[in-house]
């Protein structure tokens, strides 16, 4: 009879072995999903400033000025909500047209719209609160840009 000899216990050594492999590929696919997100374009989006304006209707009172007011100040904002009265609009404008007196021509402080605007800083914009606000009695429209900066365009956003 012979004494069988006495063997490495290969299931330790094949766990190690199993491991290695896994960290191997951990590290292996990382690197390769990097790779394949930079070669197909993809880069860190910087973080843009837009600008969110709520014109109200000619005939909104204090009151519905007020509870737009309240109701923008809930958005993450720069520094606060600003508002814009007929005078400083009709200023604005003047300012901007300057060079071209006839594009004022029929145009007076009463006729220009107040509104509230805020700033707000993000690498994207959510438009999700703006419907609610948009339904709210005395407001006119909302526009909202993105601004240009770094040679990076600018734009107005469809919210």
């Amino acid at each position: 009879m012979i004494d069988p000899q006495p063997t490495d216990d290969p299931s330790g050594r094949r766990w190690l072995q199993l491991l290695a492999v896994a960290a191997a590929a951990l590290v292996l696919g990382s690197v390769a999903s990097t790779a394949a997100m930079l070669l197909a374009g993809w880069r860190y989006a910087p973080e843009r400033e837009f600008t969110v304006a709520v014109f109200m209707q000619p005939d909104a009172d204090a009151g519905q000025r007020a509870a737009v007011q309240r109701t923008l100040g809930t958005l993450p904002a720069v520094d606060g909500v600003r508002v814009e009265s007929r005078e400083q609009a009709y200023e604005k404008l003047r300012q901007r047209v300057s060079g071209d007196p006839t594009q004022m021509e029929g145009i007076e402080a009463a006729t220009m719209p107040e509104s509230l605007h805020l700033t707000t800083v993000g690498r994207d914009f959510d438009c999700g609160p703006l419907p609610s606000i948009r339904k709210m009695a005395g407001v006119d429209r909302i526009r909202v840009v993105m601004r240009p900066e770094s040679g990076r365009p600018g734009a107005e956003l469809g919210c």
